[in-house]
């Protein structure tokens, strides 16, 4: 599926933060399927039909707290993120063979990529690819910096992943990525329609957003 404007956001889209996305020309936002206290709210079945009944598509993202440092992955946690998010997933009836977006939220190094990141995939997929496990079909998502983007995606075939780069100063060069974030933490709209978002676009490979 092939999309060009969106956004992402850490809030909980209401009907007046809605309007505003519908009023920038956003086609899709990413939202979380987890909650973590503090730092976003995760995405309710209400505000799935809500986006879909609003025209825009949803991209699923998965990120705890510790995520932003590289002693977080480890196999096992990728194990257990994965059964979380595919979880969350089919209790919101996310589209069958849809990505769900796996955070990477540090500039890490290749031997941090290496060391930790690969495991943590690794675990993730253990998962991803088990039909038991995974019935619903849903993709391997990776979101983060250029470098490990790359990385991860030169192991994997392009129809079985998806990649969602944060376009700013860290690591790597890479191009063919199907979502790019930019213009961070940006206040759109006005009284109870105020949003926080990041940009992000997507390519022409399509950043596998869902409607209910």
């Amino acid at each position: 599926m092939n999309m060009a404007l969106g956004c992402d956001t850490a809030t909980n889209v209401t009907s007046a933060r809605l309007t505003t996305l519908q009023d920038n020309n956003f086609t899709f936002v990413g939202r979380y399927l987890n909650r973590v206290e503090g730092a976003h709210d995760g995405l309710t079945a209400d505000e799935v039909t809500r986006i879909s009944n609003g025209g825009l598509y949803i991209v699923s993202i998965y990120q705890n707290n510790g995520s932003t440092g590289a002693d977080y992955f480890t196999n096992s946690r990728g194990v257990s993120d994965a059964e979380d998010a595919v979880a969350l997933a089919n209790g919101l009836a996310q589209t069958d063979n849809t990505p769900i977006y796996f955070a990477v939220d540090f500039d890490a190094t290749a031997s941090e990529v290496t060391d930790n990141i690969v495991p943590y995939f690794q675990g993730v997929l253990s998962v991803l690819n088990s039909s038991t496990k995974n019935p619903n079909g849903y993709k391997l998502g990776v979101y983060g910096s250029r470098a490990v983007c790359d990385y991860i995606r030169g192991t994997y075939s392009a129809t079985t992943r998806y990649t969602f780069i944060v376009d700013n100063s860290w690591r790597g060069d890479f191009d063919d990525w199907n979502l790019r974030q930019y213009n961070f933490n940006t206040l759109l709209g006005t009284g109870t329609g105020q949003i926080n978002v990041d940009y992000v676009e997507s390519s022409s490979h399509g950043g596998g957003g869902w409607k209910e």
